[in-house]
């Protein structure tokens, strides 16, 4: 038997969970690729950066962050921003705001993998229940025969077991990439945190009193 006639005994439901095992693929994928230290904080923007600052060049340092698509970029580019023009607890409002946005866009998409992991394999267990309830209408069917042939029920039976099979074979892994991703979002947004936090205290407005 191939893999296809397998997966083509559990019915109509094996159509939701096989899309929801590519989708899932492919957010997975996504976010692999886009989180990473390097698209997040960029060890060569980090470097030009801070060697504007220490030369004093901020103009530099802003244009530098201004044209660059980072989460480190786009804080750094709030924090140089408000240097001159706003006092260092709105400053720090500021960053926390902006933070904010930049977890929520790490965040994008690994909650969708969390629902895929979750929901899949309620599909599979909907496809046990529509599977013994073709068993159970088989056997109504056959109620006034004698006997009752097994081969009648086994379309049913088939149905109920490749739809938990295949629902829980997608969201195992799936739930385990999101759980590695939450991690590993969580670990870039500290690093995040802790740049931000060392540009804040180079100017001396860490901690720092309204005006």
């Amino acid at each position: 038997m191939s893999l296809y006639d397998l997966l083509s005994r559990g019915g109509l439901l094996m159509i939701p969970i096989g899309i929801s095992s590519i989708l899932g693929l492919a957010l997975v994928i996504e976010r692999l690729f886009s989180l990473r230290r390097s698209r997040i904080i960029p060890l060569e923007l980090k470097k030009r950066i801070n060697k504007s600052i220490e030369s004093g060049d901020l103009k530099i340092a802003l244009k530098i962050t201004t044209n660059h698509a980072s989460p480190y970029a786009r804080l750094t580019n709030r924090l140089l921003s408000g240097l001159n023009s706003t006092s260092p607890r709105k400053i720090s409002e500021i960053l926390e705001e902006q933070g904010r946005r930049e977890v929520h866009y790490l965040n994008r998409n690994v909650e969708i993998i969390g629902v895929l992991a979750a929901v899949t394999p309620l599909m599979g267990l909907l496809g046990t229940v529509t599977g013994m309830i073709s068993v159970f209408r088989e056997v109504m069917n056959q109620s006034g025969i004698k006997g009752i042939n097994p081969a009648m029920l086994a379309s049913g039976i088939w149905e109920a077991l490749v739809t938990t099979a295949a629902g829980l074979s997608v969201a195992i892994p799936l739930y385990i990439a999101y759980r590695y991703l939450g991690s590993k979002m969580e670990g870039l947004t500290l690093d995040l945190e802790e740049e931000i936090q060392k540009l804040f205290e180079m100017f001396h407005v860490s901690g720092g009193e309204d005006k």
